[in-house]
């Protein structure tokens, strides 16, 4: 009785491991998929924006770059239009004045920020238009 009650055991467990155990696909970003081309799709769709953000990142940096060579070429500067003069005193009592000029990291940061502002924009243009199927529905 104990043999027949320990292979009936086996036989449920052997079933169930048949239906349990599968192939699993996962992507570079740890997603996992019991289809292969589900997987081969998301696979690449990541590659496809991690090539956009890279592509992204080095236009923004030959923009950097581009505005760092016209500043120098031309012996430019930026300043502060509110405020372009720095005053400071001088132990005899008179002032120095010094151009009020902007860091350029802080010039590229704001780049940065616009256009992030613009991509949000964007996107949120994008979101709102509607797709045909909804324009030709209603």
């Amino acid at each position: 009785m104990m043999k027949d009650s320990k292979s009936t055991w086996t036989k449920k467990l052997k079933s169930l491991m048949k239906t349990e155990l599968r192939i699993v696909y996962i992507t570079k970003n740890d997603k996992t998929f019991l289809n292969l081309n589900d997987a081969l799709e998301q696979q690449e769709e990541e590659e496809t924006t991690e090539k956009g953000l890279k592509k992204k990142e080095e236009m923004i940096m030959n923009i950097h770059e581009i505005l760092s060579k016209v500043l120098a070429k031309n012996e430019w500067g930026l300043f502060y239009k509110s405020n372009p003069l720095e005053i400071h005193p001088v132990q005899d009592g008179t002032k120095m004045y010094k151009v009020n000029e902007i860091d350029s990291d802080k010039l590229y940061d704001e780049i940065d920020n616009v256009i992030r502002e613009m991509e949000n924009t964007w996107k949120k243009n994008i979101k709102e238009e509607p797709t045909d199927n909804e324009s030709s529905i209603g």
